[in-house]
């Protein structure tokens, strides 16, 4: 049984809610407390993943069992990289994750971009993901490495390409 469905606009809540949750267990240790305190599930961000959901140019796809316990958001690159799409972000909630439900997001959204090349970048020091990515056959290219500011911390974030 295929449980991947493109996401609707009920499903922003519980999209940011696993993306609240799933963000400061993976980034504990790696990003500072506060800055991990900090994150809440608000109207604001409730309503951005409406318009994420909403707005044709993304793909926002969410794994169901009984309830919506992972998604993945995908569209155009947004980097002046010579890769045609991306992976904006993909989260799982910890009680899903090592059960194949990340992969399966992966293979969806490689079906709907027709298996064209894509990146994504995660924070620097996810040993995690970065197992899993190359686990997907992502690629490592620390020529495209960047370093960005959340608020008054800086971070680094390193980059998988798919081809």
């Amino acid at each position: 049984m295929n449980n991947i469905r493109k996401a609707n606009i009920d499903d922003a809540l519980i999209i940011t809610e696993i993306s609240i949750d799933t963000w400061k267990k993976a980034y504990e240790g790696l990003l500072p407390q506060e800055l991990l305190a900090n994150r809440k599930v608000d109207k604001t961000r409730i309503n951005c993943w409406k318009e994420n959901i909403l707005n044709t140019e993304y793909t926002v796809l969410v794994y169901e069992d009984k309830q919506v316990c992972g998604y993945l958001w995908g569209g155009k690159k947004r980097d002046d990289i010579d890769i045609p799409y991306e992976i904006y972000a993909i989260y799982v909630t910890p009680e899903y994750q090592r059960a194949g439900i990340g992969q399966a997001l992966i293979k969806e959204y490689k079906k709907q971009i027709n298996n064209q090349p894509f990146y994504l970048y995660m924070l620097k020091g996810n040993v995690a993901a970065s197992a899993f990515y190359k686990k997907m056959g992502g690629k490592e290219n620390t020529c495209y490495n960047r370093k960005l500011s959340i608020g008054k911390y800086n971070i680094e974030e390193e980059i998988y390409i798919f081809e």
